[in-house]
């Protein structure tokens, strides 16, 4: 799995040297986009194997839950992280967190949740500045950043920070996580480390 994931950071570096061609082909770029869009698939047909299932795993006590690689194949969790590596990975947060820890360094120590910049740019669109809408689309529980001003975090590279699936033992992982990497939207889902200042960018979105 690590040798898997040191080719695709290897790729991410050629695809910034030598962009793919398809960048000049806005019709490719859009197909490849509905390709991977977590929309088209199903949380409950992920192929577990090893006797595992949704069920199981989320009747683990958090704090024991089994590593992903435990429960899914190689070519399953190559994929699902390919498509980090071709988009780049984005995420939501209060700009109050920011200001009140700080900017030098963004995330938690145990895994900072994740999504796609494809999944976050078709949430938002989705969404049309709804909160509620993105909160439902992104797991987040209803209300739970009402009357706050959010912002957007994009990382490039998240091959630079450790990125991986949740197993659903990280403290950010709340009622609705499910295994497999993806929302309870079906949206792809992933944590990466702390990410340091000058890799990253943040945007100020506007939702209400």
């Amino acid at each position: 799995m690590k040798k898997m994931m040191q080719w695709g950071c290897l790729l991410m570096l050629l695809f910034s040297i030598f962009p793919p061609t398809m960048n000049a082909n806005p019709y490719v770029v859009a197909d490849f986009v509905a390709s991977i869009s977590s929309e088209t698939i199903v949380t409950d047909s992920i192929p577990f194997i090893n006797g595992w299932s949704k069920t199981k795993i989320l009747a683990t006590a958090k704090g024991l839950r089994p590593k992903p690689t435990e429960y899914l194949s190689e070519a399953y969790i190559f994929n699902y992280e390919d498509a980090f590596l071709q988009s780049g990975a984005s995420y939501l947060v209060p700009k109050s967190v920011l200001d009140k820890y700080g900017r030098a360094k963004l995330g938690r120590p145990d895994g900072q949740f994740i999504t796609t910049k494809f999944d976050m740019d078709w949430i938002l669109a989705d969404a049309n500045g709804r909160l509620k809408d993105v909160e439902a689309q992104l797991g987040i529980p209803a209300g739970t950043w009402a009357g706050q001003e959010i912002v957007r975090i994009d990382i490039n590279d998240p091959c630079a920070f450790n990125l991986r699936m949740p197993s659903g033992n990280e403290m950010g992982a709340n009622a609705l996580w499910l295994p497999g990497g993806r929302l309870p939207t079906s949206y792809f889902e992933a944590v990466i480390d702390p990410v340091p200042a000058g890799h990253y960018t943040e945007t100020t979105i506007k939702l209400k």
